[in-house]
């Protein structure tokens, strides 16, 4: 009778605990973030990608209540990043830098296993500007001045550019205009300003924030804004539409999840990185880079990159026929 009365009360204890474990693990789950977020950046250390990054990151911790480590990815001409962040678990603990080209044009150019359908978007945070940029004691006053130039080489123009969207200009360009340009590519910014400072070509389309120092100091000018907008640093140089030609260029810095986190999760880190976009520290970080900080919503930056995807396509299938 004592064994029995044992018994019951050990089984009693035993379902209790089950009971409590369970509803332990039930507020676990109905509370998210709960631990650390890891975020994914698809560029080395200490570039503009990087360092923006982690602002917004730091920003973000004040919201969600948890820290926010960064770690970088690079390689693969920002692909090693997305690719690694597709291969997460999606339970909105991993999330990642997801920039424009990686994701809606190098898919075109080399085999990666992702499309930007494989993810949801949190938002996009930042614009990449461009400018076509000649040496300062170039003969090249305005961009028709350099097209008349190009129309007189029959084997076209040589111009410097350190990966895309910019060669899409000079595609553009040549369309327009029916004359040729020959790309040249670098490897990077630095390669991009090398080329054209030494005369080795006459003009590049490059990152603002790569041409910046040598427009401040005078060697290179600025012939257009190739972006939607007139550029903050040569506010009197119109852009290319501007100049008559039906042209420009935009590239994202964002923040994405794999595909197939709990919407609930995603509503979180959504409105956490809105209000991370506002603050005064990461705003002063994007303006001392001279990176315009654009907020875009997440699903808007989705419907952006899927429509790039589509575009980038068929804008090297035109370069190719060439």
């Amino acid at each position: 009778m004592k064994k029995t009365r044992l018994t019951i009360i050990a089984t009693v204890l035993v379902c209790l605990a089950l009971v409590f474990t369970a509803g332990c693990s039930d507020k676990k789950a109905a509370k998210f973030p709960s631990e650390p977020i890891t975020m994914i950046v698809n560029y080395g250390g200490g570039g503009g990608t990087d360092i923006s990054a982690r602002a917004l990151a730091q920003a973000a911790e004040k919201h969600l209540g948890v820290p926010v480590t960064v770690i970088n990815k690079a390689g693969g001409v920002g692909t090693t990043g997305i690719i690694e962040l597709k291969n997460k678990k999606p339970d909105g603990y991993t999330i990642g830098v997801v920039t424009y080209a990686p994701l809606a044009i190098v898919p075109h150019q080399m085999k990666v296993p992702y499309t930007p359908e494989d993810f949801n978007y949190i938002c996009a945070y930042g614009i990449y500007r461009y400018g076509l940029a000649v040496k300062a004691d170039s003969p090249y006053k305005t961009v028709d001045d350099l097209v008349a130039a190009a129309a007189k080489k029959p084997d076209g123009m040589p111009y410097v550019a350190s990966g895309y969207p910019q060669p899409f200009v000079y595609q553009k360009i040549s369309e327009l205009k029916k004359v040729k340009f020959v790309h040249v590519p670098t490897k990077s910014g630095s390669e991009t300003n090398t080329a054209v400072l030494g005369g080795h070509v006459e003009s590049a389309v490059a990152v603002m924030s790569d041409l910046m120092p040598f427009v401040k100091s005078k060697e290179m000018r600025i012939l257009a804004s190739v972006s939607s907008a007139r550029l903050e640093i040569a506010p009197d140089v119109p852009t290319l539409k501007e100049q008559g030609y039906d042209i420009a260029i935009n590239s994202y810095m964002g923040v994405g999840v794999p595909k197939g986190v709990p919407a609930d999760r995603l509503k979180v880190l959504r409105e956490a990185f809105a209000k991370a976009f506002k603050d005064p520290e990461f705003q002063a970080v994007m303006k001392k880079m001279n990176v315009p900080a654009n907020y875009i919503p997440g699903d808007e930056f989705g419907k952006i990159c899927a429509e790039g995807y589509k575009e980038s396509a068929e804008n090297l299938k035109a370069m190719k026929k060439k």
